[in-house]
C-alpha cells in the first residue's frame, strides 16, 4: 500500500495509523518510511524498512529494521536512489515474512520537477495493491485520474486532516539536524584505508562528507562523517557509531551528496569543487 500526496498533507500520521490498524489486526506487517528528508525511523538521507511481529500494533515496529542509503535529503536529483531504494526494501520486507507493507512517499509530485513521474514509477516498480491519495486542491489528479481507470491498482482518496500543522524550511531542517544530533550521539572515530573497501560511486573524500557503510547486499551498517583526509596515505578519519567489530562486516563504501557540521549536525548540499575551499572556511571539520 502506498501513501501519495504533497508535503502538509499529513501522509506520515494517516500511514502509521494505516500500519497500525493493520497491525494489530494481523502481521507481520511492515512499514517503509520513504522520505529521507523527513525521515520517521531511520537516520536523514536513508529510506527505512522496519517490520513488526504479529498482531503487534507498536509504533515502530520492533521485529526487524534496515535501511538503504540515498545519500541526499531530497529525491531531487536522485530519484535512480529512491527507486532502487524502495524495490531493495520492498524485497527485504517480504524476506522477513511481511504479508502487508504500507509506503510512506515523499511530499514531491511537483510535475515540472517529476514528481509525478517518480510517483508513478514507484506504482509500476512495486505494483501496489492499494494507492492512498491524500490531496487538497486535486494536485494529484494529473497522477490519479489514469490510474482511477485501470484495474492495476485501487486508488482511495483520503482527506487531509484539518488537525495538520505545516513545518517550513527552518523547521525541517532542525527535524534533521536532531535526528543527526540523536545518530551520532555515541559515536567514536575509525581510521579506514579506502584501498581496504571499494569506494561507490568514486573515490573523494572531503571533510564533512557523509557516507554509508554498507553490508553485502548494499543494505547500510551505519552512517560515518568524514572527518579527516590524508590522501597520501589513502586514509579517512571517520566518526561513526559502529564498533570495529561492525567495521569488520562492511563490505563497500558509499559516498553521500551532503556534508554535515559534526557542531551543530546542521546539512549542505555537497557543494561542486570551485565552492569547496569557502564552505570549508565557514564550517570547520573540527572536535
Amino acid at each position: 500500500m502506498i501513501v501519495v500526496g504533497k508535503a502538509d498533507v499529513g501522509k506520515t500520521t494517516f500511514a502509521r495509523r494505516l500500519y497500525q490498524e493493520l497491525a494489530a489486526d494481523s502481521g507481520p506487517v511492515a512499514f517503509l518510511d520513504g522520505d529521507p528528508g523527513q525521515s520517521t525511523l531511520g537516520p536523514p538521507c536513508t529510506m527505512t524498512v522496519a517490520v513488526g511481529g504479529a498482531k503487534d500494533g507498536d509504533f515502530p515496529p520492533r521485529s526487524g529494521t534496515w535501511s538503504y542509503f540515498v545519500g541526499a535529503t531530497s529525491p531531487r536529483g536522485h530519484m535512480l536512489q529512491i527507486l532502487t531504494g524502495a524495490a531493495r526494501l520492498v524485497a527485504v520486507a517480504r524476506e522477513a515474512g511481511a504479508g502487508r507493507i504500507v509506503y510512506d512517499t515523499t511530499g514531491l509530485i511537483d510535475r515540472a520537477q517529476g514528481g509525478l513521474t517518480l510517483k508513478l514509477a514507484k506504482i509500476d516498480l512495486l505494483r501496489p495493491d492499494t494507492v492512498f491519495a491524500l490531496q487538497e486542491d486535486g494536485e494529484l489528479e494529473p497522477l490519479l485520474s489514469p490510474l482511477r481507470r485501470t484495474k492495476r491498482v485501487r486508488v482511495v482518496d483520503v482527506s487531509p486532516s484539518p488537525a495538520r500543522r505545516p513545518r517550513d524550511a527552518e523547521a525541517r531542517r532542525a527535524h534533521r539536524a536532531r535526528k543527526f544530533a540523536q545518530y551520532f550521539g555515541g559515536a567514536h572515530l575509525h581510521q579506514v584505508g579506502w584501498n581496504d573497501f571499494p569506494v561507490l560511486p568514486q573515490v573523494s573524500f572531503q571533510p564533512g562528507r557523509l557516507l554509508s557503510l554498507e553490508d553485502i547486499r548494499g543494505l547500510v551498517l551505519g552512517l560515518a562523517i568524514v572527518e579527516e583526509v590524508d590522501n597520501r596515505a589513502r586514509k579517512a578519519l571517520l566518526l561513526t557509531p559502529l564498533s570495529s567489530h561492525d567495521l569488520a562486516q562492511v563490505d563497500a563504501l558509499r559516498l553521500g551528496e551532503v556534508r554535515i557540521d559534526p557542531q551543530t549536525f546542521e546539512d549542505r548540499a555537497l557543494l561542486p569543487p570551485w565552492l569547496d575551499a569557502g564552505w570549508q572556511r565557514g564550517n570547520p571539520s573540527r572536535r
